[in-house]
């Protein structure tokens, strides 16, 4: 009985202070694969996944290597082969609970602080946990230490069978099926808890590396900012012939996203005393240079920012910016204008399409407007009722007042009623949108809309195919002459009440020949 303790006690040391050690020791060694990783054209779905089959497949065999060697090492084993293996379990099953407690209740979410209480149970396992979750890795935590354990008890299985040693007691056929299953249940468990992971990484090595994030961040839009060098902003070939040079009587300006690179190539060309302020100052911390032309509130670096469609309405309703580019005004906002007895001036600058788009394996490749009608206003439930696949539908949306979701609203459904968005169907910004749709999970059911600049130009994606509406597909062709259903104007917004002098001027100068140029060169089809 005391030499079972001592195979117990011995056992359990090995394995809960042994293989997470070596674990450590192997992230230190992986981290320079990760690097290597890195000079290879991959996005990182594909690295995480790989990442992931070398933690799975490096833990296996830390795990078997330390379980040979420890029953071919041991003085004490028990002459029971049940007793012999039992201790191999009690670690597989107690990291198993805790790591069904954390999924269970962190929903799937690996930042959550359940992962962190997962990673408390066992001290020897905080600089391995704090290692990967530094890395961003915290999905790989869990799947190595089970797969470690897992190895352990095959390692003892190995040794049992090179060795013969069952004629010493050997294993009941029901124990026998007992292990198998767990281990097997281990395996899945861990192909559960890492599926997304999976997944992803597999569509990305399959179709190509996404473009897409989940929304343009203010630090992207920075990239485009007017004056700055490479900022790829369409130009003009000779100064612009208006140029405003003093800042005081400059248009402050605001906008949508989708719609920052044609105000940003506007502002380029004819803010001249804008671009010797910020060449000046540029380098200069206090200036607020960071978010410059994007989020700033110091003048003169605030007259131009991005807002996006529904604050850049409140921001002009409020008469804190004099123009906003972007689509129509919702019933809303042209609600509160009214009762500040104002109206909104709609300038069309251009043109685009506003595209209905879905996963690029999805087999549908048109929609009737009546069938994106019924599908939006919940009448249409299954791909099958369209010509694809029997799945159901998961007809994603955009926040009320956000500029797709007014033309959604306005121009496609009309007087129709749409289904009420649920947190799995809303989409906060337009790149989420086509991630949602691009994303493996709902590769043969989702649905989303947004414009073709934005989904084509400033977030490119190779997973989303757009569909042709009433068999016309949206292209610059189609938008030009107009045949492609929902075509839209691109508006300069100002209100009737401002009549300031440099605000119509350049509001002309937006639809001369110069201006118009540059919207074209920026991808948008011109208002003339």
């Amino acid at each position: 009985m005391l030499s079972n303790k001592k195979y117990l006690g011995t056992s359990l040391a090995t394995q809960m202070i042994l293989i997470p050690f070596l674990l450590t020791i192997g992230l230190l060694m992986v981290s320079s694969i990760t690097d290597g990783l890195s000079s290879y054209e991959l996005g990182r779905d594909a690295r995480e996944l790989i990442l992931l089959l070398i933690a799975l497949t490096g833990s296996v065999m830390v795990g078997i290597f330390v379980g040979y060697f420890f029953a071919r090492l041991s003085k004490h084993k028990p002459d029971s082969a049940k007793e012999r293996y039992f201790p191999a379990l009690v670690p597989i099953i107690y990291a198993l609970v805790f790591a069904i407690v954390a999924l269970t209740f962190s929903k799937g979410n690996f930042n959550s602080g359940w992962w962190g209480v997962y990673a408390l149970k066992n001290p020897m396992l905080l600089i391995f946990g704090l290692g990967l979750s530094l890395s961003g890795l915290h999905f790989i935590i869990p799947v190595a230490e089970l797969m470690g354990y897992v190895g352990f008890l095959m390692g003892i299985g190995l040794f049992e069978w090179t060795a013969k040693t069952a004629a010493n007691g050997t294993l009941a056929r029901n124990f026998k099926v007992a292990l198998v299953l767990l281990c097997l249940f281990v395996f899945a468990f861990s192909g559960i808890m890492s599926r997304e992971v999976i997944n992803n990484g597999m569509i990305e090595l399959l179709y190509g590396k996404s473009m897409v994030g989940k929304d343009l961040t203010e630090f992207d839009l920075m990239e485009k900012a007017p004056f700055k060098p490479d900022n790829g902003l369409a130009k003009l070939d000779k100064p612009a012939s208006l140029q405003f040079t003093e800042l005081d009587s400059m248009p402050r300006l605001d906008g949508a996203t989708a719609a920052y690179p044609v105000y940003a190539a506007f502002v380029e060309a004819v803010y001249k005393g804008l671009g010797d302020y910020y060449t000046v100052n540029k380098n200069n911390n206090e200036k607020d240079i960071s978010t410059a032309f994007v989020a700033s509130e110091r003048f003169p670096l605030d007259l131009v920012k991005c807002s996006k469609t529904g604050t850049a309405y409140e921001r002009l309703i409020a008469g804190q910016t004099d123009m906003i580019f972007v689509a129509e005004p919702s019933k809303a906002h042209l609600e509160e204008i009214k009762a500040k007895g104002d109206e909104f001036v709609l300038t069309p600058i251009g043109s685009e399409a506003f595209v209905f788009f879905t996963n690029s394996k999805n087999l549908v490749e048109s929609l009737t407007i009546k069938q994106i009608k019924d599908i939006y206003s919940g009448k249409i439930t299954r791909w099958k009722e369209v010509g694809g696949p029997w799945n159901k539908i998961l007809p994603y949306q955009r926040p009320e007042n956000s500029g797709s979701q007014t033309v959604m609203q306005n121009k496609v459904m009309k007087d129709m009623i749409m289904l009420e968005q649920t947190r799995e169907t809303r989409a906060g910004g337009m790149g989420e949108i086509i991630s949602q749709v691009a994303s493996y999970k709902n590769a043969k059911n989702a649905i989303g809309y947004s414009f073709m600049y934005y989904s084509t130009e400033m977030i490119r994606n190779n997973q989303i195919k757009y569909l042709a509406i009433d068999g016309v597909k949206p292209t610059p062709e189609t938008v030009r002459n107009k045949t492609y259903p929902f075509t839209v104007p691109v508006y300069a917004v100002t209100l009737k009440s401002n009549k300031k002098e440099n605000v119509s001027k350049f509001l002309n100068w937006i639809l001369s020949e110069e201006g118009q140029g540059l919207v074209e060169e920026t991808g948008y089809v011109s208002a003339k």
